[in-house]
Order: structure tokens, then sequence, then C-alpha cells
């Protein structure tokens, strides 16, 4: 994605982020978005003190739709406002999917345990079977990620489009490459 070209790291690509600096107040630019969220139709979302929750309207939202979190705020040691963006799942639909991770990858770690033990003991284990299992359930959990992560593309990217373009409106957005 060309926003995120720079940010190659697994991290990067299941919870893009970015970062763009203006030229405003931070207050002027939260306020300016936040009325636009209100009157474009196409998202909703609301504002929490120098954050401003993104996402897809619900007539418009399924599982895999995406929310985008904006904080916009002076950085130290800087001179002008940082715009920070991280787009993501909604939180219930990641912390599920963590679950799952963490899950298929403690009962796998257990049954190897278990059954490299026993197979040093008797000689055999049918424990054993459980590495390769949990290396099929974590890979077909992360096709189906992935094919979420696809599915909810277009309106990640009508997000991005609706935050780059408000802000352009009011002033100067220069991405920052990290």
């Amino acid at each position: 994605m060309p926003f995120n070209r720079l940010n190659h790291s697994i991290l990067g690509e299941i919870r893009p982020r970015f970062a763009l600096k203006i030229d405003c107040d931070p207050e002027t630019a939260l306020t300016y978005v936040e009325d636009r969220l209100y009157q474009d139709k196409t998202v909703s979302g609301e504002r929490s003190g120098n954050l401003i929750f993104v996402r897809t309207p619900s007539w418009e939202s399924h599982y895999w739709s995406p929310e985008m979190t904006v904080r916009i705020e002076v950085e130290e040691f800087t001179d002008f406002t940082q715009v920070s963006c991280l787009v993501g799942p909604k939180q219930v639909v990641w912390a599920m999917w963590a679950f799952i991770y963490s899950a298929i990858a403690i009962a796998t770690t257990f049954a190897g345990i278990f059954g490299f033990v026993q197979y040093q003991q008797d000689g055999s284990s049918p424990w054993l079977y459980g590495i390769p299992v949990g290396v099929v359930l974590i890979s077909s959990a992360f096709i189906a990620a992935k094919i979420g992560q696809r599915k909810g593309r277009d309106q990640m990217l009508h997000l991005i489009s609706f935050l780059y373009h408000n802000l352009d409106d009011m002033c100067t957005v220069d991405r920052i490459d990290n």
C-alpha cells in the first residue's frame, strides 16, 4: 500500500500506520475534522480528547470493516503538528483474533511438550500430531485474516482518503517518512 510502503514489518501489515505533518494548530485541525466527520455520511466516528476514531457507517459495515485512530498533536522537540494514524480491525475483532492465535499456540506448545516427553519414555506418542495440526490451524487463521483484510481494503482506503482530503482543505499536509 502506498501510504505504508516504508513499513514492511508484520505489525505494519496487520495494522498499517502512517504519519502526516500539518501547518496548523492541533485543536483547530481536530475541530475541523470532527465537524466534517458529522457532515460526511460516508464515514462515522467520534472524538475523544486529541483522538478521533473514524469508522465505516453501520449500514455499510461488516465484520472485517476497519477503523482508523487519528491522533493530532504537536510532538515534543518539533515545530509542526503531527497527525499519527493507525488503521486496523475493530477492537473486538482484534482481540478475538489475538485470542485465537494465542489459544492455538498454547495448545500446540503443550501438546508438543507432552508428546516429546511421552515419546522419550514410551517410544511413541499420538500427542506429537498436535504440532502439525497446530501449524495448519495457525496457517488457516492467518489466511482467513488476510482474506478479511482484503475484504476491508476499499473501506480502509476511503477512511484514509477522507482524512487526507479534509486536512488538505484546511492546511498544508506532508507525509512524514520514518
